[in-house]
């Protein structure tokens, strides 16, 4: 949620006026089965909403890997994904990504996806490599180094991405 939170920070402060309607969603019970953001996408699939794109971020601030990010192949969308890395690579070219595979519905991304919605999916690192902590007592900003330096590519990320798609896309 932190960098979402930037982004929304961001865009306010610079009094952005999107040509399209942005959501920012936070999901309940994802962990129990991807619960809140398959009623959402459900929701909007029976209510024959359109959606342009859906940007899944979750695990966003630790650097397990040689890479800065890794771009969820499976479960998304495939043009969506090439077009997250055409954004890093427009806006922060000198950040090293990658892409991987959860090998199952790992993230709310999924249900989106299964309801025929273009999403995509950025992650802290190479799928196996995340933080170790997670969902433990050690599960600290001590584990992610002190600092938020890694969640703000993602911000980054989201920016670009909110710009590109509400505003030139």
């Amino acid at each position: 949620i932190a960098p979402l939170s930037e982004v929304l920070r961001v865009a306010l402060a610079a009094d952005l006026r999107p040509q399209r309607t942005v959501k920012f969603i936070a999901y309940a019970a994802e962990e129990v089965g991807l619960l809140g953001s398959g009623d959402i996408a459900d929701a909007y699939s029976t209510a024959g909403i359109d959606v342009v794109a859906v940007l899944q971020q979750d695990m966003t601030g630790y650097n397990g890997s040689v890479e800065d990010m890794a771009l969820i192949s499976d479960f998304t969308h495939p043009e969506l994904t090439a077009f997250l890395g055409e954004l890093l690579d427009t806006y922060q070219p000198d950040l090293l990504w990658t892409t991987t595979t959860c090998g199952y519905a790992c993230s709310d991304h999924a249900p989106w996806t299964s309801r025929g919605y273009r999403a995509a999916f950025s992650f802290e690192s190479r799928f196996g490599d995340y933080n170790p902590e997670i969902h433990s007592i050690d599960d600290t900003v001590a584990t992610l180094g002190g600092s938020a330096a890694h969640a703000a590519k993602f911000a980054r990320l989201a920016v670009a991405f909110l710009v590109e798609t509400c505003l030139l896309y």
